[in-house]
């Protein structure tokens, strides 16, 4: 035998061939499970072009690949131990692999029904409320669904017949068996992994085609039950009755808009700053200002002292203001069971209404899930340290330097046809506040660490300004400009529970300046709605936790930090208990809650709720 062949038959060893047939016939059962939804459910994939079908094969086979390594990890390392395993230890382990691959198989095939009642795939909390019924309901689930119960016969059947004979067994090498078990045990993670980005494959990425519906298709619901398992359950109860509800959730419902607001065709560039507390800048009275440059955009343009993030970190950042929705919950969106849900993000809307779409960051592709939800929300390319031509620019810790990746989104807008909406979120703030060598000593200290870094991406950003204002696009180019979230603080008047979510809001046009009531509480969730008023986009579906601040906003901020809900407004901050928030409420006052103040909070955790449960967040656009 030649050595290629001896090192083949060294890393594939004859009990791995020995499971090879069953463990195809396994995938094959999940191939055939997501061709049957294809069929069942076609309008969710009717609007798929070629290339969409490549990634929905591509995705399909990465989330196939995760489940089944996740399943038969176990067997793996048993038949590639360096022992020699008797009759008995082969007959245990294809009786188990035969056992376990059928129950998620049963588990995977059943879910394809069902979703004609859930339009989604069953997570583990949706699991544990459907078990107590489907055992009440098995018999008629039986013949109700017995094409299932036919396939579930027909796999079990077909998964024992697969094994063939046990292989002879023969005295291993221990040092050469050993090199095989970490080569497999290597690789198995790897497909448990698959993915080479910093965070493992996630269930949003299957959302990522221009079809959204189409995720489904692509999940396997084994791999949604790992994912869910050790979530926590989002309880939904019926505080208010229906009328109650609709009385008090208005959200993105029309109001007139001032014309001198419209700018309908206009370019967008939306920016958000990583950690730009409106503490760091000059604006409400600050007087030691980090910021230069932002704050004189705020003065020329349009901007609003009372707004505030609603998240405390940059993966909550995205989805409040791409699409409306808050991380009122222990987990963050993006990693929740209910990233599934159908959404109508600020892209799918700009796309519809004939833009150009594109998400810029320059950190490593994968971080924070920003690459998944920016598609998820409808942006058509996502450009990050992998698309970025020069790793001369590289920080050393997390990607690019702000003023170098600025440059290049001026340059690559400056190619980009029009209308265009490009959203960029900044780096170089970010622990830990790494500048370029060369501006050493250059830029403004403070008390923190993070000052000098905010001093130099105001800087990128007047650099930006620079640089675009020759170019033909920039004086028909809406700025908008946000951060994701507050960092450390040296002020004591942002030392309290607003001033952790105290983050600036600017509009800025170089040739119109935009009108509105600026006293206004606003909050991240009102930034999609608005864009959509002002630039006259084409909506699908609304969600009603966003109100527009060119209309005539009714709810108040609302944020969730260790499990508590708070409401701020006005007169006081008011607080209610994550698990119970009808029970009760405080504040620092000890005030009570009015009536129509306890309604208009629990309408909108109620709305929250049940849109995630019920996957009614987005409501047809009415």
């Amino acid at each position: 035998m030649s050595i290629a062949g001896n090192v083949l038959k060294s890393v594939w060893p004859a009990n791995l061939r020995w499971l090879f047939r069953p463990f195809l016939v396994v995938w094959l059962f999940y191939f055939l499970a997501r061709l049957v939804f294809v069929v069942i459910y076609w309008n969710n994939f009717n609007q798929l072009n070629i290339l969409d079908w490549l990634n929905f094969l591509q995705l399909s086979i990465r989330y196939d690949a995760s489940t089944l390594f996740s399943i038969n990890l176990l067997f793996l390392v048993l038949l590639v131990l360096p022992l020699r395993l008797p009759a008995l230890g082969f007959a245990i382990i294809r009786w188990a692999f035969v056992f376990s691959n059928w129950f998620f198989l049963v588990v995977n095939a059943s879910d394809v029904p069902f979703y004609a009642f859930n339009s989604r795939r069953t997570s583990f909390d949706a699991l544990q409320i459907l078990l107590p019924e489907f055992q009440s309901q098995f018999s008629q689930f039986v013949v109700h669904f017995w094409p299932v119960v036919l396939a579930a016969a027909c796999m079990f059947w077909l998964l024992n017949r697969s094994f063939g004979k046990p292989p002879t067994q023969t005295k291993p090498i221990l040092w050469s068996a050993t090199l095989v078990l970490l080569l497999w045990v290597g690789l198995s993670v790897l497909m448990i992994r698959n993915s080479f980005k910093l965070k493992p494959l996630l269930p949003g990425e299957a959302f990522t085609l221009s079809q959204t519906e189409a995720g489904h298709g692509i999940l396997n619901t084994p791999f949604l039950l790992f994912k869910t398992m050790e979530l926590t359950p989002l309880a939904y109860e019926p505080w208010l009755d229906v009328s109650e509800l609709n009385a008090e959730m208005t959200g993105e419902l029309k109001a007139e808009i001032n014309p001198n607001n419209v700018l309908k065709g206009h370019n967008l560039v939306f920016i958000i700053l990583e950690s730009f507390g409106t503490e760091y800048t000059g604006l409400e009275g600050n007087t030691d200002s980090f910021t230069p440059f932002l704050d004189s955009l705020a003065k020329e343009g349009l901007y609003f002292p009372h707004h505030f993030s609603n998240g405390r970190t940059s993966r909550d950042a995205l989805p409040s203001v791409l699409a409306s929705i808050p991380s009122w919950m222990e987990e963050a969106f993006v990693s929740s069971q209910f990233v599934s849900i159908k959404l109508d993000g600020l892209g799918h809307r700009l796309n519809r209404s004939g833009y150009k779409t594109a998400f810029y960051h320059g950190g490593k592709n994968g971080t924070m899930a920003f690459d998944v939800f920016s598609k998820q929300a409808g942006f058509q390319k996502y450009i990050g340290l992998n698309e970025y031509p020069s790793a001369s620019d590289y920080d050393g810790h997390w990607g690019i330097f702000d003023e170098p990746f600025l440059q290049s989104m001026a340059k690559d807008l400056n190619e980009t046809q029009q209308p265009f909406a490009a959203t960029v979120f900044t780096l170089s703030s970010h622990q830990p506040y790494t500048i370029p060598e060369k501006y050493t000593g250059k830029f403004k200290k403070g008390p923190l660490p993070i000052h000098e870094a905010i001093s130099y991406t105001d800087f990128a950003l007047r650099q930006f300004f620079k640089q675009a204002q020759p170019m033909d696009w920039y004086s028909n180019t809406l700025f908008v400009f946000t951060a994701d979230h507050t960092q450390e603080s040296a002020n004591p008047r942002f030392q309290n529970q607003m001033g952790q979510f105290d983050v600036p809001l600017i509009f800025f046009h170089p040739r119109k300046k935009l009108q509105a009531d600026t006293s206004q509480w606003v909050q991240h969730l009102d930034i999609a709605p608005s864009l959509t008023d002002v630039l006259q986009l084409k909506i699908k579906a609304v969600n009603l936790l966003g109100e527009s601040i060119f209309g005539k906003k009714r709810q108040f901020p609302i944020q969730y930090q260790d499990r508590m809900y708070y409401r701020f407004t006005p007169d006081n901050i008011q607080g209610w208990k994550g698990e119970h928030p009808e029970l009760g409420w405080m504040d620092a006052a000890g005030k009570p809650a009015s009536d129509v103040e306890k309604k208009a909070f629990l309408a909108s955790i109620q709305y929250y709720r049940r849109g995630l449960v019920k996957d009614s967040l987005f409501l047809p656009d009415r």
